[in-house]
């Protein structure tokens, strides 16, 4: 059964679900399936190439999918937004670094534009560069540099948020810890 939440609306997905666009792990594949599952598969980019970003998209099919980039790899390689918004993504995640410079493509493009922070500094941030969806990741989270857990940086995200626009949303970043993984 379909869980309607403010996410669900906006991406226009079944369940408030996203994949995390985790480097080389979140290929095509696997974001279709689990946009087929009634999330929003999310490619990861990461350090890219245009060839991994048509396969990837190609391995996706006709899912409706974003993907996601490490910001401060995509300012060295910025041809490769261009590559990836060819495919008419769903939304573009950018994390870590500076994502002022690519936000008005994604959003002339139509995408929704995702940035994940690991500060209440990064989100407002976030907000000012026209988010319409901010990714809060703590330090269990996979936090690359976050010295906050995430149980307490949403919270805080989200009065900050609420505070500036009440529009964007708010998303707490899953956990990379082994316990909820099945023994090997």
């Amino acid at each position: 059964m379909p869980l309607r939440t403010k996410l669900t609306e906006k991406l226009g997905i079944s369940h408030p679900i996203l994949l995390a666009p985790m480097g080389t792990a979140s290929g095509g594949a696997l974001a279709k399936a689990v946009t087929e599952a009634g999330g929003l598969g999310i490619i990861g980019i990461g350090y890219g190439n245009p060839e991994r970003i048509d396969q990837n998209f190609l391995a996706a099919g006709n899912a409706r999918v974003g993907c996601g980039f490490i910001t401060w790899s995509l300012a060295r390689h910025p041809h490769l937004l261009a590559r990836a918004l060819d495919h008419k993504p769903a939304a573009v995640m950018l994390s870590f670094g500076d994502a002022r410079p690519f936000a008005a493509a994604i959003k002339d493009a139509g995408a929704a534009l995702i940035s994940q922070i690991q500060t209440v500094a990064q989100a407002v941030e976030a907000l000012d560069i026209g988010a319409d969806i901010v990714v809060a990741q703590g330090t269990e989270a996979g936090g690359h540099g976050a010295t906050r857990s995430t149980l307490a940086l949403v919270p805080a995200v989200v009065d900050a948020v609420r505070q500036r626009n009440g529009e964007v949303l708010v998303v707490a970043a899953g956990s990379r810890t082994g316990a909820a993984l099945p023994p090997r």
